[in-house]
């Protein structure tokens, strides 16, 4: 079976191509637009017949928005007629520690004090079980809600407002590797989609803030 997968939800653009094993693994980091970023990804994958894939795999975020659109209007158009899983971006952070045994919270900045996140179970086998998310969130009531787990782990940029422990800085950001392990098992267990969203998390700051302030009343 013929594989491509991409993420571009962060600023670090990951993307894999397997054939039956992983043949090729990709990842693009710096400061420029992931449009740019696009071209490299493709650049690097050159050699490969896409009109032989068999599946496409697409991180679906939550993330920025407009880099999910150039991610997955690409992975698409490559996809036309083929299988489609969607990733969660959050989970292909999380298995940055995956064997790790605890909880693991995945976190991400989004707009004016809130954060994307999703709570996972690790138990050292590689394995990850979702227990909480993903969501949207103040910074307070994250800290709040995750407390009742006791988590050592935080990953992600929004990881720095809890972390009391340090973590590798690669573990905060998708790695392709970790593209090509989960795309392989959400294959494996037949989970294909017709047509891919984004994960759209966010809403605007005034309902959050209503939400927040309701709360408190």
């Amino acid at each position: 079976m013929k594989v491509f997968a991409i993420d571009t939800s962060t600023p670090r653009v990951v993307a894999c191509y397997i054939d039956e094993e992983v043949k090729l693994l990709a990842e693009v980091e710096s400061g420029e637009k992931h449009g740019t970023h696009i071209q490299r990804i493709a650049k690097m994958f050159e050699g490969v017949d896409y009109g032989t894939l068999d599946v496409v795999g697409i991180g679906i975020g939550p993330g920025g928005l407009t880099g999910l659109r150039v991610g997955i209007s690409f992975a698409t158009a490559l996809g036309i007629g083929k299988k489609f899983v969607e990733i969660n971006s959050l989970e292909l952070i999380g298995y940055n520690a995956a064997f790790y045994d605890g909880y693991v919270v995945v976190l991400r900045k989004a707009r004016q004090g809130y954060l994307y996140g999703a709570v996972y179970l690790a138990r050292g086998t590689g394995e990850l079980e979702e227990v909480r998310g993903p969501f949207i969130q103040s910074i307070e009531a994250v800290g709040e809600m995750v407390a009742e787990f006791n988590p050592k782990v935080f990953l992600g940029d929004g990881g720095e407002f809890f972390r009391k422990e340090p973590v590798l800085p690669d573990w905060n950001l998708p790695r392709a590797d970790n593209l090509a392990i989960l795309v392989k098992k959400k294959i494996e267990a037949g989970q294909f989609v017709k047509l891919v969203e984004p994960l759209y998390l966010q809403k605007s700051i005034a309902e959050l803030n209503f939400e927040r302030r309701k709360g408190r009343s």
